[in-house]
């Protein structure tokens, strides 16, 4: 079966109480959750540095920079590799929490509907409605922005 030309492959990422909608050009690789190394004095939203590959990611909480609480960390969640949108000296990827198995859609523009979203709401690009489910499309310069504050550090 072949891609629609007019359609976009895309990810649901499930998070605590919501789904982000991304192209999913924008993920690398989803990772089961594995042990976080806390950073000392990080903000709530930054969870610590997991291991990817030999090196070392900060691990974010989407869900904390969209103004909710911090979801409590446990085996059945997965880290999704981002990869970064700019190559200005910063990352190339960083990790990001989530609740169970992203799933795959092929998403047209005339199938979203756009939602009211927060104001102030920087870490949300927009709030949709797809294909019957409520998603969020994240503002991937912040959270790219925010992962940027930890540099990367190889493995030993």
């Amino acid at each position: 079966m072949g891609q629609r030309s007019d359609s976009i492959r895309c990810l649901l990422l499930p998070m605590a109480g919501c789904k982000l909608l991304l192209p999913s050009v924008s993920v690398a690789e989803v990772l089961p959750y594995a042990s976080v190394k806390p950073e000392r004095d990080a903000p709530e939203w930054m969870l610590g540095m997991v291991e990817w590959r030999f090196v070392s990611l900060p691990l974010i909480s989407f869900e904390v920079l969209a103004g909710e609480s911090c979801p409590e960390q446990g085996s059945s969640y997965r880290v999704a590799v981002f990869h970064t949108l700019s190559k200005d000296g910063g990352q190339d990827f960083y990790g990001v929490l989530m609740q169970g198995i992203p799933h795959i859609i092929q998403v047209r523009e005339s199938e979203l509907t756009l939602l009211q979203s927060k104001s102030g709401d920087e870490a949300v690009l927009s709030r949709v409605e797809v294909q019957g489910q409520l998603a969020v499309i994240p503002n991937l310069e912040i959270m790219e922005g925010h992962a940027n504050r930890y540099q990367v550090n190889q493995s030993p």
